[in-house]
């Protein structure tokens, strides 16, 4: 009877252990999968037991302080190979600078004006729901429900953000990259909605890690026609409006702790024109057009972000992947 009590035990033992290396070995299964975490309000997708994305989404307003860290939502990068976050979060050199994330300065309805970019005043992007989170073996997607938020809690604009995740191999680089596909549609609650704001402080963006803000160590590329010079190409919205823009795409490089990671953010075509282009040293870039939208119809937003590690791509790699990110917007 000792002797089966304590094969209960050791069996026991051994169950519970097995359950906690299942939990804990979730995410390395093969192919892309999600672990989300709802009570941390954060979801991640992994490829072969490799983070890759992190979905971002609490919302806490019982203090000034806990709203500030969670008035946006946002998605983290992490590296391919050092398995690093290299995105931004909240606190340091521009707080409101968070990972991939999108916003206006200046967006305007009924006579009033929000800024869903710093979310002064209470405006804020509440997650709302998760409509999908799927894997497979060659990507990973999902699909989300945010609310564009005024001060009382009530929508402004509905976004339904969809992002999606393949690996590609790229030149010089022994590891895959990430391919990121990002479509965001907006939708008014408010009649006719005016977006409207300046490079800076608009549209959709990367921001790299803290550390290259301390560093100021981003370098960039453009497309051929385009100022090549490696350091940030900088224009005043005050002073030349219509400098610098329709690149098409441009890609920012930076170090982090002896690693070099490259981002190439591609804007499609048919997006409205003129669009603005920004760089700065610390780690920012992206694009912002002027644009209206209503009920009636909405706003479609489509980029493609490629996320790798080694050395920067040249300007003709970078096109070449920029006309087959186009050609499919076609199909």
């Amino acid at each position: 009877m000792k002797r089966f009590s304590a094969f209960s035990i050791t069996l026991s033992a051994m169950m519970t252990l097995l359950t906690f290396i299942s939990a804990a070995n979730a995410e390395e299964k093969p192919g892309f999968t999600w672990k989300d975490q709802p009570e941390k309000k954060v979801a991640d997708l992994y490829f072969n037991g490799t983070p890759v994305l992190q979905y971002v989404y609490p919302y806490d307003d019982s203090s000034a302080e806990s709203f500030h860290d969670t008035y946006k939502v946002f998605h983290h990068v992490y590296g391919p190979a050092s398995k690093a976050i290299i995105t931004k979060g909240p606190g340091g050199k521009y707080t409101h600078h968070r990972g991939l994330y999108v916003g206006w300065n200046k967006t305007k309805f009924d006579g009033k004006q929000l800024d869903f970019w710093h979310c002064k005043n209470g405006a804020h992007l509440r997650h709302a729901k998760m409509i999908e989170m799927k894997g497979g073996p060659e990507t990973g997607t999902m699909t989300s429900e945010i609310h564009w938020n005024d001060a009382e809690g009530k929508p402004v604009i509905v976004e339904t953000r969809t992002v999606t995740v393949t690996p590609i191999k790229v030149p010089n680089s022994k590891i895959h990259a990430w391919q990121i596909d990002w479509q965001t549609k907006l939708e008014s609650k408010r009649g006719e909605i005016i977006l409207d704001g300046d490079r800076q402080h608009a549209g959709f963006q990367f921001r790299a890690a803290q550390p290259v803000a301390e560093a100021n160590n981003a370098k960039y590329v453009r497309p051929e026609g385009f100022p090549q010079q490696p350091a940030p190409f900088q224009v005043s919205d005050k002073t030349d409006p219509n400098g610098h823009i329709n690149l098409g795409w441009f890609e920012m490089s930076y170090g982090i702790d002896g690693k070099h990671y490259n981002v190439e953010y591609m804007e499609d075509p048919g997006v409205p024109k003129p669009s603005r282009y920004s760089e700065r040293p610390y780690g920012r870039f992206g694009a912002f057009f002027d644009t209206k939208f209503d009920e009636s119809k909405p706003l479609e937003m489509k980029y493609r972000v490629i996320v790798s590690e080694g050395k920067t791509p040249t300007q003709a790699e970078i096109q070449k992947r920029y006309d087959e990110f186009a050609a499919s917007l076609k199909k």
